[in-house]
């Protein structure tokens, strides 16, 4: 299924110079959701919503079929941790360590269109993401460790966008962008978004 999809991929970005008339540039904004990542002293505190940076452009082939591409910045994600013990020695001490995850994507798909009315329409998108996590915990007593992953999914998106003129539309969308593994931990990263598409 991975290969076909590359294959189609790979196709309908061949065929964009010799058919595509109407380029578009998108600014997207929004927030990142993590499965399975989790941390703290007993590994069950969620790392937090981070919010999310999209740049991104692309070619719609014609009415229902376009291409993009783009890349996505993810804020930090970070879990405090911090206590208090009793040191014989040193009486009341506090320990801390902070724990991040940060990611970034970048993403070719193929997007397709099905238009509800002159201004609004809805879409699906298909394609690769190539997603990388890093992960890294700092502490003030010595303790520390880092990792980082990175693969290309299969990802997938659905969404809907409204005209507001010919060179400006609004669009909001879910994606999905796989499973990355970082030391034996399968994270998934999924995101939200609103953002911006303007044609030239």
């Amino acid at each position: 299924m991975k290969k076909i999809a590359i294959v189609a991929l790979l196709s309908a970005f061949a065929a964009v110079p010799a058919v595509a008339a109407d380029m578009y540039a998108a600014i997207d904004l929004g927030s990142v959701s993590y499965s399975n990542a989790n941390g703290g002293p007993t590994g069950t505190t969620a790392f937090k919503n981070p919010g999310t940076i999209r740049i991104a452009g692309g070619s719609q082939i014609n009415q229902n079929l376009g291409v993009e591409i783009g890349y996505s910045i993810i804020g930090e994600s970070v879990i405090d941790t911090s206590i208090v013990i009793f040191d014989p020695f040193l009486g009341l001490a506090s320990l801390s360590a902070k724990e991040t995850l940060k990611t970034s994507s970048f993403q070719a798909v193929v997007v397709g269109t099905a238009p509800i009315n002159d201004m609004l329409s809805i879409f699906g998108k298909l394609g690769l993401a190539n997603t990388q996590i890093d992960y890294k915990l700092s502490s003030n007593f010595g303790l520390s460790a880092s990792g980082s992953g990175s693969k290309s999914n299969l990802m997938f998106g659905i969404g809907g966008q409204y005209l507001m003129s010919k060179q400006l539309a609004i669009r909001a969308q879910y994606e999905d962008f796989g499973k990355i593994t970082v030391g034996t931990v399968d994270i998934g990263v999924k995101a939200v978004s609103v953002g911006a598409v303007f044609g030239f």
